[in-house]
């Protein structure tokens, strides 16, 4: 939790450095806030040891976020996105997990550009950041790797300061290919067999403009 607290103060300040320098070149300088609520797919691992080959699976959970977002120029705006999920992983045969709850939580820093407009527009979202997953078993260390992510979205809009907010994103995570992680001491439960680890979202929520 230290390291998510720290990334998240990284984050907001430098998206208010960001709106600092904009807010000048922007006409209507807006400020967004939007919770967000959802569903998360996907996220298998291939794990493999002794030349097996196996599947860690996650279970599809509900996610939450919150999103940030400022007027860059009259078309873009800048974001910062926070998205947590509370998933297990399952457990294979010898695995030092006693616990298979796992927290995943993604802080990225992006932007958005309008692809169409008219009463339903549609835009393309995509960033970057941190992926931070939390084994709940206190043996196991938490990994946080590298990751970015591109969606597409769109906003209703209810009243000037009220939108409606649906949207989907694509996340991959990097990790070296003969990489382990969720170690203790002396033994991994999930050898990585792949250089990228995808996950896929789909979420609602109340966007509210200051």
């Amino acid at each position: 939790m230290l390291i998510i607290a720290r990334l998240l103060v990284l984050l907001l300040f430098i998206s208010l450095a960001f709106m600092t320098n904009q807010a000048y070149a922007a006409q209507e300088s807006k400020f967004e806030v939007t919770p967000l609520m959802g569903y998360r797919f996907g996220g298998d691992f291939e794990s493999q040891d002794a030349g097996t080959t196996s599947t860690v699976k996650l279970t599809e959970n509900i996610n939450y976020g919150l999103l940030f977002a400022w007027n860059v120029d009259r078309k873009r705006q800048g974001e910062v996105l926070i998205s947590h999920n509370n998933t297990e992983f399952s457990l294979l045969g010898g695995s030092v997990a006693s616990n298979n709850n796992l927290a995943i939580t993604y802080a990225h820093i992006g932007g958005n550009v309008p692809i169409s407009y008219g009463a339903v527009p549609l835009f393309i979202t995509g960033g970057f950041g941190l992926t931070h997953f939390s084994p709940e078993d206190s043996l196991l260390a938490n990994e946080t790797r590298f990751s970015m992510n591109v969606g597409l979205a769109t906003k209703i809009s209810v009243t000037e300061s009220l939108s409606l907010r649906f949207g989907g994103r694509l996340y991959a995570t990097l990790f070296n290919s003969d990489s382990a992680i969720f170690c203790d001491e002396e033994n991994c439960a999930i050898s990585i067999s792949s250089d990228l680890w995808i996950q896929s979202e789909v979420n609602a929520g109340v966007t509210f403009t200051f």
